[in-house]
């Protein structure tokens, strides 16, 4: 099985067309539809993250909930 990716855009009435499509005339297909998240999204995101003084506690090690003590322990 080879996989087609495909970039599109669905209509204003979220009607998605496509032609032309490398597959054998009634072909059974399976459709798996992944909204895109390019990687300039996830980037942003992770630095919004990052840098929102609501999260400077994940940064805090007084915050950590095990120790390197607890991982030898349970090794």
């Amino acid at each position: 099985m080879n996989a087609i990716r495909i970039l599109a855009r669905p209509g204003a009435d979220g009607e998605l067309v496509l032609t032309n499509l490398p597959v054998e005339k009634e072909q059974l297909l399976e459709i798996i539809i992944l909204p895109y998240e390019g990687p300039e999204e996830e980037g942003l995101a992770l630095s919004l993250l990052q840098h929102d003084p609501g999260y400077a506690f994940l940064w805090d090690s007084a915050e950590d909930l095990y120790t390197e003590a607890d991982v030898k322990a349970i090794a």
